[in-house]
């Protein structure tokens, strides 16, 4: 059992002791089932990433205090950011000219985005072909797909980013 998981377990019941909620509570909440709470509080299973999320946003707190250390009654911990707490594009303006790396990073990003526009079609071909997928395997095209969605997510804060940097609405996807 890693270390990360046990500090997951332990900070999933804090949170929700701390809350007041049962693990019934929690679990109608994060729409899964209370035993999934019952063994990720008992480090027997370690939560999907998108379950991690939920937990984050539901306590409305920061994933890296939720995974990186024990939490604690005295202590304060940065707030879950929400896609909607993106910065203003007046608040990431600055003179693109005096920082030469914004086209590196304007290019590595289309790119990155062509790639994840060609896995995303190779993916979708191969899952399509799928069938009867085993535990184990549909658990993999989940986190796949789960893994898809979050550099999908990256991906459009990057593009609101240079929207920002070079004053043009997003025009990669």
């Amino acid at each position: 059992m890693s270390n990360v998981t046990t500090i997951l377990a332990h900070n999933i019941r804090f949170l929700r002791k701390k809350a007041g909620l049962s693990q019934e509570e929690l679990a109608n909440n994060l729409k899964i089932k209370r035993s999934n709470i019952a063994a990720y509080e008992a480090k027997n299973v370690e939560p999907r990433l998108s379950v991690i999320l939920e937990i984050a946003k539901f306590f409305n707190i920061d994933i890296s205090h939720l995974l990186r250390g024990k939490l604690t009654d005295n202590q304060t911990f940065k707030s879950f950011k929400l896609k909607d707490d993106t910065p203003s594009e007046k608040q990431m303006q600055f003179n693109v000219e005096e920082n030469p790396r914004v086209n590196v990073f304007i290019e590595k990003s289309i790119q990155m985005r062509k790639i994840l526009t060609g896995f995303k079609a190779f993916y979708g071909f191969r899952k399509s072909k799928m069938e009867n997928l085993s535990d184990g395997k549909e658990k993999l095209v989940y986190d796949i797909d789960n893994f898809i969605q979050l550099v999908e997510y990256l991906m459009n804060y990057n593009e609101n980013v240079i929207a920002a940097i070079t004053k043009q609405q997003p025009e990669i996807q």
